[in-house]
């Protein structure tokens, strides 16, 4: 007998013993194994298209109902940016009806590049989670843009979340089920992969995520990317994707001793420097998601990849 069936069975008998039919007793928390963090429509609606969620979870906070399908993989929908990551993530673990003890949570998106060997449609999967905007930002008298540390030992430090390292073995396992997967590729994109020197064909990478609210393009900012990157994880991580929301998720987790829980997948829609002979001011009017649609398909494959292979154990 489930345990569900079990509990309906005890309840029975307690009405019964004490002449209380109207005895109600209370459903058993619902144990979500995987739950996907996506931070707005058009990557929620790549889960919601590819699958069936018979099961709905309105959880108070979040902007819409979390989707579970039959095996207990759940999506839900954060919002953009770390203040809405952090406090949606905080509302799902905190939920009494939901029991997030034993659940992996993989943050799954798009995310901005660096200039590398990377080519758009490429997935990172995050050892190292960096603050981009807790330090001194500002201009030098010459004009160029600089950064300075808060004060030491800029990680591991109780009072402020600069860095998170996401869990070795976690990361180890998702790696290797996904390292050499094939991944889905657009025609459109490989002109600006050629202009801006990348590979031609996506793959799956490790690599720290810069995660702030801040949309910045440029060197000077890249520079200072790798230099916090560097820095914050004592030369144990290279930059490799800026995002918004993955501090956020992986701060909340950590609040609740759930921090060794958390996997962030991040595909390059975009690159950190313009590319030839286009002005940063022409970014910033028109956008810079060259490959939006594809980044968000890999990073879907991908993470339903790790869960099937982590979460469900299918080969």
């Amino acid at each position: 007998m489930s345990n569900t069936g079990k509990n309906r069975l005890r309840c029975a008998l307690l009405a019964a013993a004490f002449g209380a039919p109207q005895l109600a007793c209370a459903a058993p928390p619902y144990r979500p194994r995987a739950i996907v963090l996506t931070a707005f429509p058009p990557e929620f609606r790549v889960w919601q298209a590819s699958g069936r969620y018979p099961r709905t979870v309105q959880v108070p906070g979040l902007p819409r109902p979390m989707i579970c399908n039959t095996r207990r993989v759940c999506v839900a929908i954060t919002g953009e940016g770390e203040i809405n990551a952090a406090v949606r993530t905080t509302a799902i673990v905190r939920d009494p009806r939901l029991d997030c003890r034993a659940t992996l949570f993989i943050r799954s998106g798009i995310a901005g590049g660096v200039q590398s060997r990377a080519a758009l449609g490429s997935v990172y999967l995050a050892n190292w989670i960096v603050s981009w905007g807790f330090g001194h930002h500002y201009l030098t008298r010459s004009g160029h843009m600089a950064w300075a540390p808060p004060r030491p030992p800029y990680a591991h430090n109780p009072w402020d979340t600069l860095a998170y390292r996401v869990a070795p073995g976690l990361l180890s396992a998702a790696y290797a089920a996904t390292r050499a997967m094939p991944l889905a590729d657009s025609a459109a994109v490989l002109p600006l992969d050629a202009a801006l020197s990348l590979h031609k064909h996506p793959r799956v990478y490790e690599g720290a995520n810069v995660s702030g609210d801040d949309f910045w393009i440029g060197r000077q900012n890249q520079r200072i990317a790798r230099h916090i990157v560097a820095l914050y994880t004592h030369g144990t991580a290279h930059y490799a994707t800026t995002a918004m929301e993955d501090l956020g998720d992986i701060a909340a987790l950590a609040a609740f001793g759930l921090q060794h829980h958390y996997l962030s997948v991040r595909a390059v829609s975009d690159i950190d420097v313009p590319p030839p002979a286009t002005s940063v001011g022409a970014i910033i009017a028109k956008g810079d998601e060259y490959a939006g649609s594809l980044a968000a398909r890999n990073a879907y494959l991908v993470t339903r990849r790790i869960i099937a292979h982590l979460v469900l154990h299918k080969p």
